[in-house]
């Protein structure tokens, strides 16, 4: 599998962008109206996130979606020949400058938007190094090789290997005055439901577990595409207040909910650009 994706990215870097995106288009065509992958799934988040939506903005809104998927993932396994930010700015670099200046450190709340995978290089090629918690990738020799391509890329990641070794990584890079981005649209089992986009959803409560521990600004930011370009631009929002309490299980659940808040309103900017796969409100 590892040489297999390796030859992939070859073939994928070969194409260029013109070939990348008619091969995104097509892949794109035969897992939405071919296939029917998770169309259904697709479809029905949408239609709970934007309610006021005409079914044939939901499907085009889908299947626009599952294209930058496919996109994403080329742009991905290409990036060991094709430099994955090399056309990427930050709109407003500044304020992430202006919050690790208090020397805390930094929790980005991001989601799978755009490419997902160039927002972790970006902020640490352009802000400061930035390491993201991640899980496993298919079998051993897949997650091989998407670690090493995360590795080209200065795409830094935290793994959970035991207990507590994430926990001490997040307060040496805090320490260091560096970005822990929290990835806040994936649920696990045994978390609490916590409204999202009006309706309760499935909620990793775990960044709001590990700030009333090993407290820094919570600050959301955002990559998307220009549309009509290959560009890419990262934005930051303002800084999410939180204070703590002498209830920690209710702090718990009241900062997840503002945290489910600011990737809501990162969704709203581009929804056709957001990864409606995940099972949220089953």
């Amino acid at each position: 599998m590892y040489n297999l994706l390796a030859a992939v990215g070859v073939l994928c870097a070969s194409l260029g962008e013109k070939g990348q995106e008619y091969l995104a288009r097509g892949l794109a065509f035969i897992l939405f109206d071919g296939l029917r992958l998770r169309r259904n799934l697709m479809l029905e988040n949408i239609a709970i996130a934007f309610p006021e939506m005409d079914s044939a903005t939901r499907t085009r809104t889908a299947r626009t979606s599952l294209y930058n998927v496919c996109l994403t993932m080329i742009e991905f396994l290409a990036s060991n020949r094709r430099n994955i930010i090399k056309d990427i700015t930050i709109k407003n670099p500044e304020y992430a400058h202006e919050i690790l200046r208090r020397g805390q450190g930094m929790y980005a709340v991001v989601t799978h938007m755009s490419n997902w995978e160039a927002l972790g290089s970006g902020l640490t090629r352009l802000v400061t190094p930035t390491h993201v918690i991640v899980k496993k990738v298919g079998g051993p020799s897949m997650n091989r090789r998407v670690e090493d391509l995360r590795a080209h890329n200065d795409f830094l990641i935290i793994k959970r290997k035991k207990k507590g070794d994430a926990y001490a990584a997040i307060r040496k890079a805090l320490a260091e005055n560096q970005i822990i981005g929290f990835v806040m649209d994936q649920s696990r089992p045994g978390e609490p439901k916590l409204p999202f986009f009006g309706v309760p959803a499935k909620t990793n409560t775990s960044l709001a577990a590990i700030w009333g521990k090993c407290p820094a600004p919570v600050v959301p930011a955002m990559i998307h595409r220009i549309p009509g370009t290959r560009r890419l631009e990262i934005e930051f929002f303002p800084e999410i207040p939180l204070e703590k309490s002498a209830d920690e299980s209710a702090d718990i659940l009241q900062h997840s909910v503002k945290f489910n808040a600011a990737v809501e309103t990162i969704i709203r900017r581009h929804p056709d650009q957001y990864f409606w796969m995940h099972a949220r409100w089953k």
